[in-house]
């Protein structure tokens, strides 16, 4: 070990010899020190009598005086230990190391004493319930992918009825048109029924005619023939009267859903824009349906029309008026006025007053 010094302070009173020695002869002479108290009694001198003796009644006491006290120090050389394992001796280690195990099988012993019954049982269910919690929302995130899917499909259906929905009502709109149509042409048959009934009114005169006039009959069979062949040259008027008034209504009416079929183009909004050639076959088309061939003209020759300059650029303004003037011309040739080309009522009427009938030659051309 490592020797350490340490210095103890001890305070006592004593005195040295020769401060007593001084301190004595200082003195008087039968003074006694008070060493118990560390206190000395100065004693007065004593008084002889007459006859030699010394009288003890006269001494009296003087003022007690301290005694200094004196400091005495001691050295004292200690041996400091070393602290520490390394300190210790063998068998101090063997009790540490046995005191050290004992704690740790008592707290082993405490743990397992303390462990919560059915821990592990627990922990194992919650386990269980994690994984199938997790499963769960597994589930719920593939369900909540297919409900995603499924949501962009009705967008997608949603869309597409929209436009169901758009295309339904542009074609209710042109059934509307057709419906007008067909009602003027209704109203145009009703008239046609009632010149015709007046026709049979006047044939049933005719028969009854015939029947009041039989017994004459060979006597005015020239009259008779002269008659019914004014009538037939009647009836044929008027039938070819009525087919002209058929193809001009149907000349007139070419546009009415012209913007309905056309709707939305820039040339519908505005009738001076140009038609683009991407559409020029679509619009002849319309004119076909609508009018060529209903009125047997031929579409190459009112494509060859629609080339002129008066008609290029082509807008809907001048489509409309191009229309007006080759169906007009055309209408012109079908049916002419007295010291005009066209057909005559023979032709008509050899061609069943069907203008399919008509032989090439016959049909209007304007190129021709």
């Amino acid at each position: 070990g490592i020797e350490k010094s340490t210095r103890k302070t001890v305070f006592a009173y004593s005195c040295t010899i020769s401060e007593a020695a001084n301190r004595s002869s200082k003195m008087p002479k039968d003074t006694k020190p008070d060493v118990e108290n560390g206190m000395v009694t100065p004693q007065k001198p004593k008084k002889v009598g007459m006859d030699g003796s010394v009288s003890r009644d006269d001494v009296s006491p003087a003022k007690t005086a301290p005694m200094s006290p004196q400091t005495i120090t001691i050295d004292v050389n200690e041996r400091s230990r070393s602290r520490g394992l390394l300190g210790m001796t063998l068998k101090s280690k063997i009790m540490a190391a046995g005191g050290l195990g004992l704690v740790g099988g008592l707290a082993y012993f405490l743990l397992q004493w303390f462990e919560i019954p059915g821990l592990e049982a627990q922990i194992d269910r919650l386990e269980g319930e994690v994984d199938r919690l997790a499963n769960e929302n597994n589930r719920f995130e593939s369900l909540n992918n297919e409900l995603n899917g499924t949501v962009r499909e009705l967008k997608g259906i949603n869309i597409a009825l929209n436009d169901t929905a758009i295309e339904l009502e542009e074609t209710n709109q042109e059934l509307g048109f057709k419906v007008a149509d067909l009602e003027q042409q209704n109203q145009v048959f009703e008239e046609q029924n009632g010149k015709l009934s007046k026709t049979v009114d006047d044939l049933v005169l005719i028969s009854n005619f015939l029947n009041e006039t039989s017994e004459g009959l060979n006597d005015s069979l020239e009259q008779i023939t002269a008659f019914l062949a004014d009538q037939i040259a009647s009836n044929q008027a008027i039938l070819l009267g009525t087919l002209e008034n058929t193809y001009r209504q149907r000349k007139d009416g070419w546009n009415c859903d012209y913007n309905s079929v056309f709707g939305g183009r820039t040339y519908t909004q505005n009738y001076n824009a140009e038609i683009p050639t991407t559409d020029f076959n679509s619009i002849m088309d319309y004119v076909s349906n609508r009018v060529l061939d209903e009125l047997c003209f031929d579409r190459d020759d009112f494509t060859v029309f629609l080339g002129l300059p008066e008609y290029t650029p082509l807008t809907s303004n001048r489509l409309n008026a191009a229309m007006t003037i080759y169906t007009a011309r055309a209408l012109d040739w079908y049916f002419p006025e007295r010291n005009e080309n066209g057909l005559s009522h023979d032709d008509w009427s050899a061609a069943a007053f069907d203008c399919e009938n008509l032989k090439a030659t016959q049909r209007y051309r304007f190129s021709s």
